[in-house]
């Protein structure tokens, strides 16, 4: 009677499995893997995992973010907590320890659902998939406090890697290779140095593959992950670069965007959105914010919600959100002082679900003719 009443799926290509398969939690999929050899094979396989991702992107709609629980840490655990952003509400979805005891680890940034963490020292740093709970630390040879931080990814050998940019060298770090390179060269383009020319926040954001950085010298730069080696992006070609003239970045959407205040009038601000792929350079005009009454570095993207954007006031440590529509903004329904921890927080992390994790030795690939989900 058991048998005849447990489910069977071997009747299913194992497209169409894999597909299913793929668009379950981290959670339930390392559960899965003790269904069967074939199972575990399958979302073990890189492309798998990948897919996972594209799909828990896709899902979350990049509104789950990950912040410090400063209501209710311990000393010796200081937990998590995964928040949902809505239109004008905040949902707590689940809370998480932190990896580690007995230090407050707090996060650099982040990619593919993997955390770059320091514990204060930036000497110790440690990989963090808070998802499946999977950590492994990594030490620097020497403490660097002012450079500049990035995670990356080799499309061409799937290298996951760590990127510790100084004011004269840089190290990157290969999770195949479980090793550092230090590079102590000049930088292929030129400034005085990522780390001590840097702009308004020291911490990469990672789209395509590559991190990105501003600098105050009023550039973009990028780490290539392909050859470790830094170039510049070209701006929008109507940017007009002044010595006052700040600018950011941020990736919403599986895209990095740029935003500044508008060339007339600085109650507006424009945001511009990049092509897709690290040798893209052309940008596209989103949107223009209008009615804007703080400044531009008060001015915060988040992520959008449906046809919304969520934005943050860094000067009160608040959240609005901006109706495009109604051109207005609008006040979330609670208090969100200090919902992402703390002021000085520089970018909110967002939470992925997802399975990947750099170190591990993913599985064979299978034999079976395989693709990437679009």
């Amino acid at each position: 009677m058991a048998e005849t009443m447990a489910p069977n799926t071997s009747y299913l290509p194992p497209e169409i499995i894999e597909n299913m398969l793929s668009r379950l939690r981290a959670k339930s999929l390392l559960r899965f893997k003790s269904v069967s050899k074939s199972w575990n094979t399958m979302i073990s396989d890189p492309i798998f995992v990948q897919n996972h991702i594209r799909q828990s992107k896709h899902s979350n709609s990049d509104n789950l973010f990950i912040c410090y629980d400063h209501m209710s840490f311990s000393c010796s655990t200081y937990p998590f907590r995964v928040i949902k952003l809505g239109d004008k509400k905040i949902q707590t979805l689940q809370e998480i320890e932190s990896p580690y005891r007995y230090a407050r680890w707090h996060a650099l940034c982040f990619s593919d659902g993997v955390i770059l963490l320091t514990d204060g020292t930036y000497e110790r740093f440690a990989l963090w998939n808070p998802s499946t709970r999977t950590s492994e630390k990594l030490r620097h040879r020497y403490s660097c406090p002012y450079a500049a931080f990035g995670l990356c990814r080799d499309p061409a050998t799937d290298d996951f890697k760590v990127v510790i940019a100084d004011s004269d060298h840089y190290s990157v770090y290969s999770c195949k290779k479980k090793s550092w390179i230090m590079l102590k060269k000049e930088y292929e383009i030129k400034y005085t140095g990522l780390g001590v020319d840097i702009g308004y926040n020291n911490n990469g954001v990672c789209v395509d593959g590559a991190s990105y950085w501003v600098l105050s010298s009023a550039q973009i730069v990028y780490f290539d992950p392909r050859d470790d080696k830094f170039e510049s992006l070209h701006k929008p070609e109507n940017f007009v670069v002044d010595d006052n003239r700040r600018f950011y970045v941020i990736e919403m959407r599986g895209r990095l965007c740029m935003y500044y205040n508008g060339i007339d009038d600085e109650s507006t601000v424009q945001i511009w959105t990049k092509e897709k792929g690290i040798d893209g350079n052309s940008w596209n005009k989103l949107m223009t914010v209008e009615n804007v009454g703080m400044s531009i570095w008060e001015f915060q993207l988040i992520c959008f919600v449906g046809n919304k954007i969520v934005i943050r006031n860094r000067a009160f440590d608040i959240l609005l959100v901006y109706n495009p529509c109604e051109k207005r903004f609008e006040e979330y329904e609670e208090n969100t002082a200090e919902v992402f921890g703390s002021v000085s927080v520089p970018v909110p992390i967002p939470y992925i679900d997802s399975i990947f994790f750099p170190t591990e030795d993913p599985r064979p690939k299978t034999k079976r003719k395989r693709k990437c989900l679009q």
